[in-house]
């Protein structure tokens, strides 16, 4: 399989107890192959989420064992021209979520969500969404 980016709303779906069991097995078998891309920000997003030191501490550990992916400074300049365009469009999403989306397309990879705003960014771009 190719790499994927594994969005926020995905890894919350995929830790609840209750969560998309779909969703968790694609996770749990991506996390195992070594297929995920962890940009910073979801790393970041994931981690203010834990709810004390200790699961924080656990959360660090897994994502520590996944592929970091960086940006260069260039990258602001197409994110905001990235975010430019998808505005003239209609699409109005938070910037996290186009910056995100940019990454995704940038690496071709596909992107595993729950999250409306990238079937929306996906209608006018050549965002990949990867569905469990």
């Amino acid at each position: 399989m190719t790499k994927v980016i594994i969005d926020t709303s995905a890894w919350i779906e995929s830790f609840k107890s209750g969560g998309d069991n779909k969703l968790k097995e694609l996770v749990k078998r991506l996390i195992i192959q070594g297929d995920i891309l962890l940009p910073g920000i979801i790393k970041a997003e994931i981690l203010r989420g834990a709810k004390n030191l200790k699961e924080y501490e656990r959360l660090n550990d897994l994502l520590k064992g996944l592929t970091y992916l960086a940006v260069e400074d260039s990258f602001w300049e197409r994110l905001a021209r990235f975010s430019f365009e998808l505005f003239k469009k209609g699409i109005i999403v938070p910037l996290i979520d186009t910056y995100i989306a940019l990454l995704a397309i940038e690496n071709d990879v596909p992107i595993v969500h729950k999250d409306k705003h990238f079937d929306l960014i996906a209608q006018k771009t050549p965002l990949k969404i990867l569905k469990p």
